[in-house]
């Protein structure tokens, strides 16, 4: 049967190597020539030499092999796809098949505060990695991090919350005051109960229905018209709606509710919002700067999780910044390019959320007491799963049907099955 796979789990000992086209945040430390490094400055490195610490003093600052991080946990997690030790020639020779649009990956994880040797090292996916990662977290992820004011019409949350560190109560040892922690608490039980009342008004067609019109933009995760349900009433009522809706409805329609998702997510509020969302990202706009780390190329060029309009259906695939025209997804046998999709988003500083659920060769994709993260919809309704596979020595995302023994992902121009695969799941329906 499918195996719980837990990010929590992949942990390793010491900082992590400093590597070129990696986007590194203020405060981060690195392994480089024989010592440590901490980032002064937010900065995406180059290529080596010319972008090594040692060259970019200003950017970097030498702490020392030994003394100044003994409080740092002594975990990471899986080592950075850029290693320095690998042999390889500069970014754009790295796709000629493909061309390259000059920029490198864009990830850039960001702590919960400045203090980075309170709370963890930061590292990208090697190749057995699922491919989200994170920082060890010492508390957990609460709506009030984002600092935001509710003006939201459809919000009453009241919630208050501090401007800065110190006003949280974290001083050196990293323990928040009780003002912070009952804050939180309190955070978390208004998550809690938003998802009660969502989870019951998802099951209303009208509710749905203005979810599709783009009227109304869930607050919480893993219900509406993109989330499959194992309740087979609510499902079949997903499906029929979704085909009413795209038979009438063209790549423009969707376009423009995307856009009403994007603003609402973008919104400055204090209200509570999904934990993971998709994004819409137009032709020439770069990556959100939550996106998601799904897997890699062969190579370690990151990929991330799109989404996007074809044939009547909302599709899954990859995005990169190294792909010509952003994105593509896999239909018909085909891998199909496209510079307007929507990507998957979340808090990249905090593992615990998300779980892949992985598939053996021989074994169908069953959803049994477990929610899937959000994924898309075939043109008749049929749900779509956020899925990915190994293929080629990299880890590609793609999209998996309930009870295929296979995802589908694209490559080289062309769709593939790939066994054995992974479905990405909410660790905790209460969590989301």
């Amino acid at each position: 049967m499918h195996q719980p796979d837990l990010l929590a789990q992949q942990q390793q000992s010491g900082p992590p190597p400093w590597a070129p086209y990696v986007s590194y945040p203020h405060g981060a430390v690195v392994w480089y020539a024989g010592t440590f490094w901490r980032c002064e400055d937010g900065h995406t490195s180059g290529y080596e030499p010319d972008g090594a610490p040692t060259n970019n003093l200003h950017l970097w600052t030498p702490v020392g092999s030994s003394g100044g991080y003994s409080a740092q946990p002594k975990q990471k997690y899986q080592q950075q796809p850029y290693s320095p030790q690998q042999s390889r020639p500069p970014y754009p020779q790295q796709h000629p098949q493909q061309g390259y649009n000059g920029h490198p990956p864009s990830y850039s994880p960001q702590p919960p505060s400045s203090a980075w040797g309170q709370q963890g090292y930061y590292n990208a996916p090697s190749g057995s990695s699922p491919g989200l990662f994170a920082p060890s977290p010492h508390r957990p992820y609460s709506p009030s991090d984002n600092h935001e004011k509710d003006d939201t019409p459809s919000s009453g949350e009241t919630i208050t919350d501090s401007k800065n560190e110190k006003e949280r109560g974290f001083g050196k040892s990293g323990v928040s005051s009780a003002t912070s922690f009952f804050t939180e608490k309190a955070n978390e039980s208004l998550r809690y109960m938003t998802i009660r009342k969502e989870v019951s008004d998802a099951k209303d067609k009208d509710e749905l229905k203005h979810e599709l019109k783009g009227k109304r933009v869930w607050r919480t995760g893993g219900i509406g018209i993109w989330s499959y349900s194992e309740d087979q009433k609510e499902e079949e009522l997903k499906k029929k709606l979704w085909k009413d809706w795209s038979d009438d409805h063209d790549a423009q329609d969707w376009i423009k509710v995307a856009k009403e998702r994007r603003e609402f997510y973008d919104k400055e509020s204090k209200g509570v919002k999904p934990l993971f969302m998709w994004k819409l990202v137009e032709k020439g706009q770069r990556l959100p700067n939550d996106a998601l780390p799904i897997g890699r190329e062969q190579d370690g060029a990151v990929l991330y999780a799109a989404r996007a309009w074809w044939e009547g259906g909302i599709h899954l695939g990859k995005a990169g910044h190294h792909l010509i025209s952003g994105a593509s997804i896999s239909y018909g046998g085909a891998e199909i390019t496209l510079d307007t999709y929507e990507v998957l988003c979340g808090p990249i500083n905090e593992p615990y959320l998300v779980k892949w659920m992985t598939y053996r060769h021989g074994e169908v994709a069953a959803v049994q007491g477990w929610q899937p993260i959000e994924g898309g919809r075939e043109k008749d309704g049929t749900a779509l799963l956020l899925a990915k596979g190994d293929y080629e020595n990299g880890e590609h995302p793609g999209k998996c049907l309930i009870n295929d023994d296979h995802a589908c992902v694209g490559y080289g121009g062309g769709e593939l099955w790939v066994r054995p695969f992974a479905l990405l799941a909410y660790a905790n329906s209460d969590r989301r």
